[in-house]
């Protein structure tokens, strides 16, 4: 049982299972036919005796005769043995390669063990932080963001608003913008980045605090903060050229590309096997597909191939990035659990019948089918019936460089902490920072959800009545069950990993601290932050007023293993980690890539949402949305087309509502859905055969149409809406701030 045990977390082992995964998934993988014919119809340049083999079948193309018409058939057949020979000795010399690679993943391992520069957690211990409270150093970031947006910094949000020369942004008057991406596989990540890309053109960018993601979304964000350093330009360049080697990144020639790389083997497999030895957790599907994708996709291509530990230590982008002095959005990746028998809840009794409501729009809501999307509606007042949900099913964790932890049960523990075995509250061994391409994958493991929620996504995007809705619906019910949903709910689980949370009973008490009251932490948390410790972020009455909540008995966390995985199987935009009422956020921009973008079940998410934080949204596109129509292509023929698009979907590229908190604070929402337009008419994002969210390879000219599409959606029509929501906001708060007889200091 040892030899066996010892066998199974091998790194050969481990590369052989990743291998034949990558076999399987390059025989059945699933992609559309047109992203095929682009390379099929290309014709090679042939020269005399040259022996072309395609990379769609395995034939070969027949030589040309010789010019003088002779062909020796001895020449041939040794010509046609060297070819072999060679080939032969070119795949066992890649073989010894990969196993000399893998005989040095457990050295590679053991050298990180020790290496205290780029590990520096090997010297700390860590502690669960209890309370509701931000971690004192992102309640610094908020402090150090707002003076550099203001005129006491780089003057940015004066800039973006056009305000007149004369006038000075006080600090305290920034509105607090939080970008929130959806999921939507390779759409949503090309979609956000192209949506990233156009705020930084208008300089909206560097008006924004916090930015986060869904599944495909975290994608992007994930290789901007790592290997484009911020460079959308180069980001771009990075996923055109990843494209035009149209390889699944879970097939063998992306596991081959990885491999080839300096030290790629280690990147590829040593996550995976200091996860199966230095833990009782197990190794599952999910895990290889995590290492498999977050390579290949952070493989940096040029000048060559090549992988660093740097990229795949999410903690350290807190300095890396200059997060820590306010010059980036603090980014945040989102996850989700679902919710284990023995825990106790929300802090919110988010799915109790009392607290969703039926919200009736201030302005005017269409719900528009996608079977009828071609006609335009005039809109209606519309009444969002929120059916009460039974029970929760999920709770939502945030992963950002500070911390790991949930918003719904008051517990954090710090980034580098996460995959260490903790008890009681307390780690009880010390090891190097998790790789971040295992956090990363469990963020974005889609097929590791629920098939119920598959099929309630699928179900979202049909036509009701049909004969295959009802069937999709009956099997849905059926899957539901009590019964059957731990059996059948899907063969494909998401990855474990220690529940840092084990043991713990409910805190003892809870500090809830509005945005009113100081960012600026305790010097408690401070002196124990710095002997390496996380505090619990208690703070006491001398440093700000706290109200105090008392917490009924609940059930301690008997589970010793988590499973997170893709948060769009609840909410497919990440409000729910954004609206902590401790954040503060004024404006929330969501950037929606869904597949049902242009269905009523969009804005119902939004409504959701605010139901979960007690929230009624009303809308208010009509005060803010006035977009302007006319702009698009010159030639008559495609303007005429593009003129109807533009009239269809221009009023909904920038939805507004607006809502106010228990604590008094007034929110915008600014909902951005990716439809088409007249910059690129002949795309639908939603309805193109290539842009499905399973689809994971894209040509470079479907990379850059719907790039194209995005950038044209904020440029031409939200970026307005934005805009004046942003001044509405900042004008609110420096009257509110002159009213109490606050003096104007930059």
């Amino acid at each position: 049982m040892v030899i066996l045990t010892s066998f199974r977390q091998s790194p050969t082992y481990l590369y052989v299972k990743t291998y034949c995964l990558c076999a399987l998934v390059t025989l059945f993988q699933a992609t559309p036919v047109t992203s095929r014919l682009h390379l099929a119809n290309q014709r090679p340049r042939l020269h005399n005796r040259d022996i072309w083999t395609t990379k769609l079948s395995p034939h070969s193309i027949p030589r040309l005769r010789d010019q003088a018409g002779n062909i020796v058939h001895s020449s041939a057949e040794s010509s046609v043995t060297k070819s072999s020979w060679r080939r032969a000795a070119h795949i066992v010399e890649r073989w010894y390669g990969r196993a000399v690679d893998l005989a040095q993943v457990k050295a590679l391992l053991k050298r990180d063990d020790q290496d205290l520069k780029t590990y520096p957690e090997l010297q700390w211990d860590a502690e669960v932080r209890n309370g509701s409270s931000l971690h004192f150093k992102e309640r610094g970031f908020i402090e150090l963001r707002k003076r550099k947006i203001s005129s006491a910094g780089d003057d940015s949000l004066h800039r973006f608003l056009g305000l007149p020369p004369g006038e000075r942004v006080d600090p305290r008057d920034v509105p607090l913008v939080a970008l929130g991406g959806s999921g939507g596989g390779y759409r949503a990540m090309y979609g956000l980045t192209g949506f990233i890309s156009a705020t930084k053109k208008l300089h909206l960018w560097d008006c924004i605090t916090w930015v986060a993601g869904v599944s495909g979304s975290c994608w992007t964000l994930a290789a901007y903060y790592t290997i484009a350093r911020h460079d959308i330009s180069r980001l771009v360049q990075h996923y055109l050229t990843v494209a035009s080697e149209l390889a699944h990144p879970m097939s063998i020639r992306a596991l081959d590309m990885v491999a080839r790389s300096k030290r790629g083997v280690y990147f590829l497999i040593g996550p995976l096997a200091r996860k199966a030895q230095t833990s009782i957790i197990g190794l599952g599907i999910m895990d290889l597909y995590a290492t498999l994708t977050t390579t290949y996709q952070l493989l940096s291509r040029e000048p060559k191939g090549r992988l660093s530990r740097a990229t795949f230590q999410w903690s350290r982008i807190w300095h890396r990035s200059g997060i820590d002095q306010g010059l980036e959005p603090m980014p945040i990746l989102t996850a989700v659990r679902r919710v284990p028998r023995f825990s106790y809840g929300s802090k919110q009794d988010v799915y109790s019948t009392s607290s969703v409501k039926t919200f009736r729009a201030k302005g005017r809501i269409e719900k528009s089918q996608e079977s009828s999307a071609a006609t335009a509606s005039s809109p209606a007042e519309t009444a969002i019936d929120l059916k009460p949900r039974p029970k929760r099913q999920f709770q939502w964790f945030e992963i950002s460089p500070l911390e790991i932890g949930s918003p719904d049960l008051n517990r954090y523990i710090p980034t580098w902490a996460w995959g260490r075995t903790f008890i009681s509250g307390h780690s009880i061994d010390r090891r190097p920072e998790q790789s971040f391409s295992l956090l990363l994958g469990q963020c974005t493991s889609a097929p590791a959800g629920p098939l119920t929620g598959y099929i309630s996504t699928l179900l979202a995007t049909m036509a009701k009545g049909t004969i295959m809705a009802r069937l999709l619906s009956l099997l849905n019910s059926f899957l539901s069950m009590k019964r059957w949903e731990g059996l059948w709910g899907n063969p494909i689980r998401a990855g474990h990993d220690p529940n840092p949370f084990y043991g713990l009973e409910r805190p003892i008490r809870a500090r809830v601290h509005t945005p009113q009251q100081s960012l600026y932490g305790p010097e408690r948390a401070k002196l124990h932050h710095e002997k390496d410790v996380v505090c619990d972020g208690v703070r006491s009455m001398a440093d700000v007023p706290a109200v105090e909540h008392s917490i009924a008995d609940v059930p301690w966390e008997a589970q010793g293993r988590t499973r997170l995985m893709d948060s769009g199987m609840s909410n497919n935009l990440p409000n729910h980690v954004l609206a902590r009422p401790e954040r503060g956020v004024d404006i929330f921009i969501a950037f929606d890539a869904s597949s049902d973008v242009r269905t009523g079940a969009a804005i119902q998410r939004l409504h959701h949402f605010a139901a979960d934080f007690h929230i009624g949204l009303g809308e208010e596109t009509e005060i803010f949305h006035k977009p302007e129509q006319g702009i698009g292509p010159s030639s008559q023929g495609i303007k005429r087309h593009a003129s109807e698009i533009e009239s269809r979907h221009m009023n909904h590229c920038a939805k507004v509502f607006q809502g106010t908190r228990r604590n008094g604070q007034n929110i915008y929402v600014i909902y951005c859905p990716l439809l088409p337009n007249d910059v690129n008419p002949g795309f639908d994002p939603s309805t193109a055969s290539f842009s499905t969210s399973y689809n994971l390879m894209w040509t470079p000219d479907q990379i850059r149409g719907l790039l194209a599409t995005s950038e044209a959606n904020v440029c031409l029509y939200a970026v307005h809406t934005i805009r004046r929501v942003m001044r509405k906001v900042y004008e609110n708060k420096k009257a509110h701030r002159l009213a109490l007889g606050v003096d104007t200091t930059g």
